[in-house]
């Protein structure tokens, strides 16, 4: 009886085990921070959520005092076009 519970457990284990490895493998080494990128948070001027320098996309401001800083580049473009961000919340 006794043995039956630790093999079941065991069984139980390992498939759980392949269950998550396949289900939820690690996202590929580019996606984690290299040397040389700077992981300062900041704040995207569309959304104004705080994100990892290395993950957002800097550009230069045209009169060249600072940058602008955004989550991706749907941010970039719809703060260029003038729109305003609506939370999906």
């Amino acid at each position: 009886m006794l043995f039956a519970l630790i093999t079941t457990l065991i069984i139980i284990w390992i498939v759980m085990w392949l269950f998550y490895k396949f289900m939820y493998p690690k996202p590929p080494t580019h996606y984690y921070p290299q040397e040389g990128d700077v992981l300062t948070p900041r704040q995207c001027d569309f959304c104004g959520h705080d994100l990892e320098e290395y993950r957002g996309v800097l550009e230069s401001k045209p009169q060249g005092d600072g940058e602008w800083f955004f989550c991706n580049y749907e941010h970039q473009a719809d703060f260029h076009a003038g729109k305003t961000y609506q939370s999906p919340h």
